[in-house]
């Protein structure tokens, strides 16, 4: 072969696996990317959190389901053709996702999206191994597993900017024509290839158990609240994800080719970085979904304002990764996992200190730590493939992204649920201290009334758990246009400078009106008891005013301590689940011994 014919060869695998990159870069990017749209999403809808949630959960589900089917089949029928189909569906269901106006349709389509995400995600590395050989294993690893996860973090800063010079459909809209150029590199820079040494079988019964299990795993965590966590439905979910992952386990067992092949956890280094890989899907989620809503819907921030915040997390992570990818060379995984999962929970439990006064700096460092210890953590990924047989990477990557995949549909599932009853409780509390707030206030009856059914429609339901900023300052104007009715206002509070004020102008008033009553001072003092009686009105709207006004603040201090706390549990939550897989990075690598030397 000629230098010219092979540096093309060289050209046209560079641009094959850009395609394969960007293509697994997609599927992983709309895992979170949705998570910025979410509020927007449910302003637009008209529904709440819990509802709105699934449109992300849906997603990760179908591709935690479907991913290692994905892979199996594509070893069966060509991994280039089933990476060009599972391009195509990814795209088409993505402008379907773009064009949907109605909830139900969107996680519909999500849902099939998600199926097409599955099919790119597993089928990068044996491609890639293809391209340039098995030598280059533990690179093409590094190399996947970093945009992985930048990907995976990068999701909601790119939907921020997206959502602020555009709307949230174009979250979805952006990748058509990524796909579109995905589609044409790996046409033009991939060969295609089998594994001949796989069953044909595919475990559909495996397939269908899975996503039952973690589909009705997901609805009784996430609908639990909705429902009621005692009623029937709620209990027959989480019955029947009990029961099916029994029933996988066995069926797993006895298949020739089943969906998960536990042998692989016979490995102890697999099944340990399998579990990290998934604890690092669920972190994610507490700065990539979580926060995101802290700061749009009860700081009120912009999606584009949002994303500035994030985005260091994204930025951390793409530094971390390389640096534990150069330090692996040199140091066991064992340290650079323990050292990511406790960067991490230490990241998640100063979040877990959020208020609502917290200064941008602070959530930003907040973010970066987290970030290095998610990049860190994210060397599990290669980690895990480094001790099985090389004919096995290619459904031991497929299991270890499922794996991921898992972590983030528990993670949205679980800490969607805790801070779905936090915020319902907080709110409690913040409607009791209003009506309080309301009684205890020198006010007009007619305020009152107006003020009690404002407090009722804004706290309406002991089931939202919307926080809306919005519903807040409609409450706070219409409750201050009643305070403006001049007629049945009360005196004002007894030993305060108002009623002090009100109570001079009553004697000046009623020294007026003895003197109107001589008819030769009559047409002088009438002007005079009239403009007193204005001012003593008017001195009883400002101090209903300073009433409301206090009011309005005692609320919304209690609001912020409620919130605050709220959250707090969820990122406290997180930062202990993260930080209770520490134990297991001791097991992602495993010393090898020394060859001896020869005299």
């Amino acid at each position: 072969m000629s230098l010219k014919g092979e540096k093309m060869s060289q050209t046209r695998k560079i641009i094959g696996f850009i395609g394969l990159i960007l293509a697994m870069f997609m599927g992983a990017l709309d895992a979170t990317i949705v998570n910025i749209a979410l509020p927007d999403i449910m302003k637009d809808l008209g529904t709440n959190l819990t509802n709105t949630s699934w449109v992300a959960t849906i997603y990760v589900l179908a591709m935690a389901s479907f991913i290692i089917t994905a892979a199996k089949l594509a070893d069966i029928l060509g991994r280039k053709k089933v990476m060009l189909l599972g391009i195509i569906l990814f795209g088409g269901f993505s402008f379907a996702c773009m064009t949907a106006k109605a909830l139900n349709l969107l996680i519909i389509y999500r849902f099939f999206q998600g199926i097409g995400g599955a099919i790119l995600t597993p089928i990068v590395l044996p491609m890639g191994i293809e391209l340039f050989g098995k030598t280059n294993t533990s690179k093409i690893t590094a190399f996947m597993g970093a945009f992985s996860a930048l990907a995976a973090a990068g999701g909601p800063a790119i939907g921020g900017f997206i959502i602020n010079y555009s709307n949230y459909h174009w979250i979805f809209g952006i990748n058509v024509p990524i796909a579109i150029i995905a589609f044409i590199m790996v046409l033009l820079g991939t060969g295609e290839s089998y594994d001949t040494s796989i069953e044909k079988s595919i475990d559909w019964v495996g397939v269908v158990l899975l996503t039952t299990f973690l589909g009705s795993l997901c609805f009784g965590l996430l609908e639990g609240h909705e429902y009621g966590w005692a009623s029937k439905l709620i209990v027959t979910s989480f019955i029947t994800s009990g029961i099916t992952l029994v029933l996988l386990l066995l069926t797993e067992l006895k298949v020739k080719s089943p969906i998960i092949n536990l042998k692989l956890f016979r490995e102890k280094t697999f099944t340990s970085s399998c579990i990290i890989y998934m604890v690092f899907g669920f972190a994610i989620i507490g700065p990539s979904l979580i926060l995101n809503y802290f700061l749009q819907n009860v700081k009120n921030y912009s999606a584009l304002h949002s994303a500035y915040l994030i985005i260091p997390a994204s930025l951390a992570i793409s530094v971390g990764m390389p640096l534990a990818t150069k330090m692996y060379k040199l140091v066991s995984s064992r340290l650079l996992v323990g050292i990511g999962l406790i960067v991490t929970s230490g990241g998640l439990a100063m979040l877990g200190l959020l208020k609502t006064s917290t200064s941008s700096s602070i959530i930003v460092c907040c973010n970066i730590i987290i970030g290095l210890g998610l990049g860190f953590t994210a060397i599990a990924m290669t980690s895990s493939v480094k001790f099985l047989p090389v004919d096995k990477t290619g459904i031991g990557s497929g299991v270890v992204n499922a794996a991921r995949y898992i972590g983030q549909a528990l993670g949205m599932a679980l800490l969607v649920t805790i801070l779905n009853n936090s915020v319902i409780t907080a709110k409690n509390n913040v409607r009791t201290v209003a009506y309080n707030q309301i009684s205890e206030r020198i006010l007009s009856h007619h305020v009152k009334k107006v003020a009690r059914e404002q407090i009722k429609i804004t706290f309406s339901g002991s089931k939202n758990t919307n926080v809306n900023v919005d519903s807040s300052k409609k409450m706070k104007h219409r409750i201050a246009k009643a305070a403006k009715q001049k007629t049945g206002l009360p005196i004002p509070k007894h030993n305060s400078s108002y009623y002090k004020l009100y109570m001079a102008n009553e004697k000046i008033n009623k020294g007026a009106l003895t003197l109107s009553k001589a008819p030769s001072l009559s047409k002088i003092t009438m002007p005079l008891v009239q403009g007193q009686n204005k001012l003593g009105t008017g001195i009883k709207l400002f101090a209903q005013k300073q009433e409301l006004v206090k009011a309005f603040h005692a609320i919304k201090v209690k609001k912020n301590q409620e919130l605050a706390k709220a959250f707090s549990k969820v990122f406290y939550i997180a930062a202990l689940i993260t930080l209770a897989s520490f134990p297991l990075s001791f097991m992602t690598d495993k010393k090898l011994k020394p060859k001896k030397v020869e005299n």
